[in-house]
């Protein structure tokens, strides 16, 4: 019990339950921000297999509340397209060296976040380069359990609505995280210890999810999203030195 509740597993559970109230308070960047110090404290197979089951549990969360606004149509492609991009994102994370797939996650979270500080313009994509954006974000996806940002720009040329955007997505990641929960499993990455590390960080998903979700109803969004973007630039710097 003394290996499992190490300071290292305590700043872990403490950085999943802060990268969750961001989650609830911005509605994305969870992931991205949950992932670098993930995989400074625990490595990057123990990082994905938890980052991804969190990600599962908000999805389904989140789910609940808007399953009626799903956009069937888009759902579908969606999953379909992700999906190719997923699995090729899962065989590919198996055959690259674990270093040079830290390099192409540091400036992958970097540019991100460079983007969103200095550029707010809408990106007028035609549909077949849409498609491409998609396949990007299953790969990313099946990689580092990040492709949120790519599929962001996808369903926000789509879909309009705001609960439309939340219920369609949901649905989509808790099958993208159920398969990817299924291959890790299948994988063998579900071991004592990987599991033991996730369970510790569960219950910062839940309260997280709910301190993001009432801080929204009483600060500035925009304001709060400068230190996330800070961060992130932060996070992607450090994994490049490591």
């Amino acid at each position: 019990m003394g290996e499992i509740f190490t300071s290292g597993n305590l700043l872990f559970g403490l950085g999943i339950f802060i990268a969750n109230i961001i989650q609830g308070l911005t509605g994305f960047a969870g992931s991205l921000l949950a992932m670098p110090p993930s995989i400074h404290l625990q490595g990057l197979e123990t990082a994905k297999v938890a980052v991804n089951t969190y990600g599962l549990v908000s999805s389904f969360i989140v789910f609940l509340s808007n399953y009626k606004m799903i956009d069937w149509k888009e759902a579908k492609k969606l999953l379909v397209l992700m999906g190719i991009g997923l699995v090729t994102g899962i065989y590919l994370a198996g055959q690259v060296p674990a270093g040079i797939l830290l390099k192409i996650y540091a400036v992958f979270v970097i540019g991100v976040a460079l983007k969103e500080m200095f550029y707010k313009g809408n990106l007028d994509f035609s549909d077949t380069v849409l498609i491409g954006i998609v396949l990007i974000a299953g790969l990313f996806q099946g990689l580092f359990v990040s492709g949120g940002p790519f599929l962001i720009i996808y369903v926000a040329k789509k879909l309009k609505n705001t609960n439309q955007i939340r219920g369609t997505l949901c649905f989509v990641w808790i099958f993208l995280n159920g398969y990817m929960m299924v291959s890790q499993f299948l994988a063998g990455q579900f071991t004592a210890h990987n599991t033991a590390v996730t369970l510790i960080g569960l219950p910062g998903v839940f309260a997280g999810v709910a301190i993001g979700g009432y801080l929204a109803k009483i600060l500035s969004k925009e304001k709060f999203l400068k230190v996330v973007y800070v961060l992130l630039v932060l996070s992607g710097a450090s994994l490049l030195l490591k």
